[in-house]
């Protein structure tokens, strides 16, 4: 009887360190994706609002945090479930615009360590820089005979476009190709320290591809884009100087010089 005790202890050992051993090899392994599944996934997370809601990085912006260490906790059918239907705190649903491998495939990609975006040089920015109107031939008076100080800037967003719109007449002056996703418009301001010259003339547009777009009102409608350039990889926001002479992108709550 002895004999069989132990030889029943021995075997449930073994199959308890069997089934610990298996556990452990599951909970370890890591989630992974094809190279081709994975950049799919990547740029649909940047291109779908992800990244303008959660941070390039993935750190958190008007979304939350969705780093390894906090996904990894949710597990897959969960993270998909949420990804598929939406939350109740404003995450929209993606149910209608990913395939349900896509899906899969996004819930498994923010499990992983978040791609680390490359620095974009001066010498890139400038080889993306397109002057439409020098500045030297910028108009000194208006060259239309409309109210330039009552437009609206309107962002076009799903088209691409900013409709500059005549507040006198609601007529559309022009549309601007400002490109992909446009986040923010700013123009100069008032100051404190500094004053721009001729206040509201030029706006400047950001699009969640960096791309950034100068545009003048005093000019005429087919010649208000002045100018054009990439600052940055991904941004939300932009910032212009007090005298109007300088622009910061803003890259998922960061200022980047």
């Amino acid at each position: 009887m002895k004999h069989i005790k132990h030889s029943l202890s021995a075997l449930g050992l073994a199959i308890g360190m069997a089934v610990g051993g298996m556990s452990l090899s599951l909970s370890a392994a890591e989630p992974t994706l094809s190279e081709a599944d994975y950049e799919q996934a990547k740029l649909q997370y940047f291109q779908r609002c992800l990244a303008g809601c959660h941070g390039t990085l993935r750190k958190g912006a008007t979304g939350k945090n969705l780093e390894p260490e906090n996904t990894l906790k949710k597990g897959q059918q969960r993270l998909e479930k949420i990804i598929a239907l939406g939350t109740e705190g404003g995450m929209n649903n993606f149910d209608d615009l990913f395939t349900k491998k896509e899906i899969a495939n996004m819930a498994t990609f923010i499990q992983m360590e978040p791609p680390v975006p490359p620095e974009m040089s001066l010498e890139q920015m400038r080889s993306y820089t397109k002057e439409y109107v020098a500045p030297k031939d910028y108009p000194t008076k208006p060259m239309h005979g409309l109210n330039w100080e009552n437009f609206f800037v309107v962002i076009e967003r799903d088209a691409g476009t900013a409709a500059i719109v005549d507040g006198d007449t609601k007529k559309i002056v022009t549309h601007i190709d400002t490109g992909y996703a446009v986040h923010v418009i700013k123009g100069t301001e008032h100051h404190k320290v500094e004053h721009a010259k001729d206040v509201g003339r030029f706006w400047y547009t950001i699009g969640r591809d960096g791309k950034v777009n100068k545009i003048d009102l005093w000019q005429k409608p087919e010649k208000m884009l002045v100018a054009e350039t990439k600052m940055a990889y991904d941004a939300r926001d932009i910032a212009v100087s007090g005298d109007g002479k300088y622009v910061i992108p803003v890259v998922t709550g960061r200022r980047i010089l």
